[in-house]
């Protein structure tokens, strides 16, 4: 029997395989008439990679009925801001998705765009609430120390990182990181709702049309189910607590103490999310499950 290819060879083929996505995105901006050629190429590249990253990927789960419920996979992708290089990085199954909410960066984004270096001289004010579809859209910078690998660039701290979704999960977890540097807590509300499309936001990357964990095509929205909150002044104190929906409504799981919400400002985890101070109740998780085929994320 023949053997299969050596680890070697595959990281090889993977090595090959992204030089080749980079080139066929160069090919697809700057000749026009072997675009439609390209673009094709680039989606058969790009299906062989995730394929490959999918089937060596380290992280993957090992319990079926887990990976059934909470695997998905998605592609990370650079793109110098210099030379405007694209490059695939990665294609790595994950089960929990991370947002950060950074002081810093909200502060540096803004006034960086704005007012230049003007804007170190002035008090640096945060927003009040970010929406949660823009952090899911949002480039964020690649790695300190990442060179853009272009022998005419070469230029470090000039590329950013995009997200998309290859294989869509049945449940979706969101990570709200809050943790600040100091070790304090970001304030800023996030907005969010009870459904969410992710191909509205433009995070999934297809071959044709949406699939999950096991290559089936499946809808791209999703329903929230459920969200946990942290409430106190610092990221590394405090106290946890959840929201559960059940048949009738929002219910609220507090250490051993269990009931439906009668004040309107803690009815529903949004309304708890919208209504809190400083130093209360944070969202830091929010579950949200896929919609079934013939369901709508706007019903």
């Amino acid at each position: 029997r023949n053997a299969g290819p050596t680890d070697e060879e595959n990281l090889q083929r993977l090595d090959t395989l992204e030089q080749e996505l980079t080139d066929l995105v160069r090919e697809q901006k700057h000749d026009r008439n072997g675009a439609i050629r390209a673009k094709q190429n680039f989606s058969n590249a790009l299906y062989e990679y995730s394929m490959m990253q999918w089937a060596l990927s380290a992280t993957r789960m090992h319990s079926h009925t887990l990976s059934t419920l909470f695997e998905g996979q998605k592609l990370a992708s650079t793109k110098c801001q210099n030379c405007r290089r694209f490059g695939a990085s990665a294609a790595e199954a994950f089960v929990i998705e991370e947002v950060t909410l950074n002081n810093t960066r909200f502060a540096s984004d803004w006034f960086g765009g704005n007012l230049g270096q003007i804007g170190t001289w002035l008090p640096q004010t945060m927003p009040e609430k970010i929406p949660l579809k823009d952090l899911l859209q949002e480039e964020s910078p690649a790695p300190e120390g990442y060179r853009c690998p272009n022998k005419k660039c070469m230029q470090v701290g000039t590329s950013t990182r995009t997200m998309q979704y290859l294989r869509l999960p049945s449940t979706l977890i969101l990570h709200i990181n809050r943790a600040q540097p100091d070790g304090t807590r970001c304030e800023i509300t996030v907005e969010f709702g009870e459904t969410i499309d992710l191909s509205e936001l433009g995070t999934v990357r297809n071959f044709g049309q949406p699939f999950d964990r096991n290559l089936s095509p499946c809808p791209t929205g999703y329903h929230l189910f459920g969200a946990v909150f942290h409430r106190g002044p610092t990221a590394r104190a405090g106290h946890y607590y959840s929201y559960v929906l059940e048949a009738e409504g929002w219910v609220r799981l507090d250490d051993e103490r269990v009931h439906w919400p009668s004040k309107k400002t803690e009815a529903t985890p949004m309304a708890v999310e919208e209504a809190s101070s400083s130093g209360g109740a944070k969202v830091v998780l929010l579950f949200y499950k896929r919609d079934q085929a013939g369901e709508s994320s706007t019903t």
